[in-house]
């Protein structure tokens, strides 16, 4: 079974050969490599030249991460589709142990397979099961209740996911904006059940500079994702799909939250004044509903 790699990237001159090396260094073949260059002005594609034919490199003008993993998406000849950003990288194992369970659970209709992931932050290391709250009782198998647990909060995704063609066929790819990635976990937790791995085999670097807190304010993301689950919420294809009651709290969260976010930015004392509070309130609110696992946990069972 081919799987596709595919590595979008723009000005990762000082990364770009560890997350290429990481990809070619998988214990699972066949694996193509994939790399879309968004228009880069330093020296990526120089450094991705030197690889020749054990990849293929594909150079566009600069359109963003959606656009370039859509871009790889439709060259790519693979029946199982993998993302790695150009500064982080994958353990040896990593596709080995994500396509042998899909492969495992294809009679289970799974169709998207995600594993944990080391997060090396610039303050310390986490992981990122641990920060999503999930807390699978069994080190892999099948997890069914996705979209549960998407719609109460968000998952580290592209870097861990493996992906059936088709589920991505069927959920039309990567949409452009911000947090592309939770819009397209939450219509891919529609499709069916995921596999999982608990083992992290991903490991993330943070970037100075280069967040989505820093490049966007908190307003912005938190009006994105509220505006992303209007949209599944309204679509004919998905909204019937969706849990409508954990919805409808989540929407009111959102909502709230965007009213302290404006409020904490007005003129004047009382409004900000307010605005802080109701921020603090929420976010300790969310931290214990984290905490004491009022949200829905995950459900799992072995493969």
């Amino acid at each position: 079974m081919l799987v596709s790699a595919i590595i979008p990237t723009y000005n990762r001159a000082r990364t770009i050969e560890r997350a290429v090396n990481s990809v070619l260094g998988q214990s699972w073949q066949p694996i193509e490599v994939i790399v879309v260059d968004d228009g880069s002005t330093d020296q990526t594609t120089d450094i991705l030249a030197r690889y020749g034919d054990r990849i293929r490199l594909i150079r566009q003008k600069n359109e963003g991460p959606s656009a370039a993993r859509n871009a790889g998406i439709k060259a790519a000849r693979g029946q199982i589709i993998s993302f790695l950003d150009s500064d982080d990288s994958w353990l040896p194992d990593k596709v080995e142990r994500q396509v042998k369970l899909l492969q495992a659970t294809e009679s289970q209709g799974v169709a998207c397979c995600v594993c944990n992931a080391r997060m090396e932050f610039l303050s310390g290391t986490r992981y990122s099961f641990a920060t999503a709250s999930l807390h699978p009782r069994h080190e892999e198998g099948i997890w069914s209740n996705p979209a549960e647990i998407l719609i109460t909060r968000f998952l580290f995704f592209n870097q861990v996911v493996a992906v059936r063609r088709t589920a991505l066929e069927e959920t039309g790819y990567f949409r452009p904006g911000i947090m592309e990635d939770y819009d397209l976990a939450l219509r891919l937790s529609l499709v069916g059940p995921w596999a999982f791995i608990a083992d992290p085999l991903v490991v993330w670097y943070e970037q100075k500079g280069d967040n989505l807190s820093r490049t966007h304010s908190p307003r912005e993301i938190t009006e994105r994702a509220l505006k992303i689950l209007q949209d599944i919420r309204s679509s004919p294809r998905w909204g019937s799909l969706l849990p409508e009651r954990l919805l409808r709290q989540r929407i009111r969260e959102l909502r709230r939250q965007i009213l302290a976010q404006r409020l904490s930015r007005q003129s004047g004392l009382v409004d900000p004044f307010l605005g802080r509070c109701l921020l603090g309130y929420l976010r300790v609110q969310r931290r214990l509903q984290l905490d004491l696992r009022l949200y829905p946990s995950m459900v799992t069972q072995e493969a």
